[in-house]
């Protein structure tokens, strides 16, 4: 098939373009569902693109941006057909635009995208392990006296000054979506939260994340006792590489090594949150 490069459109994306951006995403054997399409959507339609090739979904990529101090890049699929043409190049050039007041913009880049990122002017900022277990199925008999519990509505003030105070910029509006539609769960000590996980389901695998807390081993003592209630999921988490006790014990549990992502922003990077209160981020393409 001969490409007519000036037939290929950036637009932004509609409802409607849902199937055809799930496409890519099947095609790619991402984890992404319809639901995150309209999660992505609801949140910032105006930084939802799509790249069209004779009315085909041949491009994609999303933007969440917290409060104009973070915004987070994602969602940068092409369709193998229109590789190696301009297509991400110009999504991501686009997006770059529409974001022009925020503060620091930020992506979770796999090997391959991490040389275009830098000549754009991204730089490193921390590495991203992704673990995977397929069939969870290890006994934990967790005894940690903290109380571990859904996550309220009375809950999210207090969980969302501590989102803002460990994950650096003000992401209410994502919380608030993923408590809606996922399960949400927060380990209690002397009646304040020390630490919260979601859990979201995905075209393969389910999402643990974000996990945030205040120690390794509240994460470590929440994390078992939510993973003890998934007996046999297949489960997919992000954890920050230089959480080395809190991976140790995620091995001994059954998870295994997929692949890296690397951290990298753009601009400022004075809203990075407090790093070692960061277990599970809560996914690449949020941040």
């Amino acid at each position: 098939m001969e490409i007519v490069l000036t037939n290929i459109i950036v637009r932004q994306m509609a409802v409607n373009d849902i199937p055809g951006a799930m496409k890519l995403v099947i095609a790619e054997n991402w984890n992404q569902t319809q639901i995150d399409w309209q999660m992505f959507l609801e949140l910032n339609s105006n930084l939802c693109l799509v790249a069209t090739y004779n009315n085909e979904i041949v491009g994609t990529v999303t933007a969440i941006n917290y409060k104009n101090d973070v915004a987070w890049i994602g969602m940068m699929l092409v369709s193998k057909a229109f590789r190696g043409l301009g297509v991400s190049k110009n999504l991501l050039n686009t997006i770059i635009e529409k974001l022009e007041g925020c503060k620091s913009i930020k992506l979770d880049a796999t090997a391959a995208g991490i040389p275009v990122y830098k000549k754009i002017g991204f730089q490193e900022e921390l590495e991203v392990d992704r673990m995977i277990t397929t069939d969870f199925d290890t006994t934990i008999n967790n005894s940690s006296r903290d109380t571990v519990r859904a996550i309220s509505v009375n809950d999210m003030e207090e969980l969302s000054a501590l989102d803002l105070n460990y994950f650096g910029a003000n992401r209410l509006d994502l919380i608030n979506f993923l408590k809606k539609k996922n399960k949400a769960w927060c380990l209690i000590r002397n009646e304040c939260i020390v630490a919260y996980v979601f859990l979201r389901p995905g075209s393969n695998y389910f999402q643990l994340g974000p996990l945030m807390a205040e120690t390794v081993d509240d994460a470590l003592n929440l994390i078992e006792i939510i993973l003890e209630h998934n007996i046999g999921q297949s489960i997919v988490i992000d954890v920050l590489h230089d959480q080395f006790k809190f991976k140790e014990r995620l091995v001994g549990l059954g998870f295994s090594f997929q692949r890296s992502f690397v951290r990298m922003y753009l601009k400022d990077n004075s809203f990075a949150g407090l790093l070692n209160k960061q277990f599970l981020i809560a996914g690449p393409e949020l941040g």
